[in-house]
């Protein structure tokens, strides 16, 4: 009967380490995906609110026909890639995950003055370059 309730106790207590050791895990791995996802949310609105400053400071030059601005971004937010596109009055960057997902950001009422020229460009090349045509009201991200 000795023997039989000593390995009781090593089972039960090997079943209760266990689920304590998965709790434990599990909590970490899904604080670990939310702060990837907010701070990947906010990084992708900072680089968005890089790009939206440039083309409203850059469009509002009234003397200045070609703008061609170049600025550095960073290759990756968090451990992912990403992609920006310039749509009708929004600028997109989606983050490119096992679940993507985007961050949008508003260019005030520009689509009244300017044509958005559907452009995309990928996060691999570390660089984002801005074009507006003053003269046609064309803004291009590429």
């Amino acid at each position: 009967m000795k023997g039989q309730s000593f390995i009781i106790e090593f089972v039960l207590f090997f079943l209760i380490s266990f689920s304590i050791f998965s709790v434990i895990s599990y909590n970490f791995f899904s604080q670990n995906k939310y702060f990837k996802k907010n701070i990947g949310n906010k990084t992708a609105g900072l680089v968005n609110n890089l790009i939206s400053t440039h083309i409203i400071r850059s469009s509002s030059c009234k003397n200045c026909e070609d703008i061609y601005i170049s600025e550095d971004i960073p290759s990756r937010i968090g451990e992912s890639f990403y992609i920006i596109q310039l749509n009708d009055n929004e600028l997109n960057t989606t983050i490119i995950t096992s679940s993507p997902f985007s961050r949008l950001t508003s260019i005030f009422s520009m689509n009244e003055s300017f044509d958005f020229l559907n452009s995309i460009t990928k996060s691999d090349n570390k660089k984002v370059e801005i074009k507006i045509n003053n003269r046609d009201k064309n803004i291009e991200v590429g």
